[in-house]
């Protein structure tokens, strides 16, 4: 009886020790699960997202366009596609639509950085669309990084800024 109820508690151990979407000391952050952003203009006030990232291809085609990043570890929050989710106020002028965040590594140890590689949408219901590249770091349960215009969509020509965020 008295190993039954410790195989029970080391089971149920096991499983709270996993189910963390932060990771622990031997799993390091996940880049998968959600994550609250600030994203700062250079000269305005900062928008906040909520983002729910779940794996992807590092390539997808979109209702608003077809976009690729570096990885070989993807990840996306897609409300066009209903992948992940996304939510919060555009940068720009548009309803934030998608993140696709491409890494070379995931998890990423604890105690250690992951270079990370980025493209955020904005879309409005005519058509309209500005999309920011982005590159920054993951590390312990925390995003930083740096975002500007895609050259692609002059709408946008000259806006910029920084990020960060927590995992949630």
């Amino acid at each position: 009886m008295k190993r039954l109820a410790l195989i029970i508690m080391l089971t149920i151990f096991s499983a709270a020790c996993a189910g963390s979407p932060k990771g622990d000391s031997a799993s390091g952050t996940q880049i998968l699960g959600a994550w609250t952003i600030t994203a700062n203009e250079v000269g305005s006030n900062p928008s906040m997202f909520s983002v729910s990232l779940v794996a992807s291809q590092c390539s997808v085609a979109t209702p608003v366009g077809t976009f690729t990043v570096e990885g070989p570890n993807c990840f996306i929050a897609d409300d066009n596609t209903g992948q992940g989710s996304i939510s919060g106020t555009g940068q720009f002028f548009y309803p934030p639509q998608g993140v696709l965040v491409g890494s070379s590594t995931n998890p990423i140890p604890s105690d250690s950085t992951a270079a990370i590689n980025l493209l955020f949408v904005e879309a409005d219901r005519y058509g309209d669309v500005a999309v920011f590249d982005g590159n920054g770091s993951v590390s312990n349960g925390a995003i930083t990084g740096t975002w500007a215009c895609d050259p692609g969509t002059p709408v946008c020509t000259g806006v910029g800024g920084t990020f960060s965020g927590s995992q949630n």
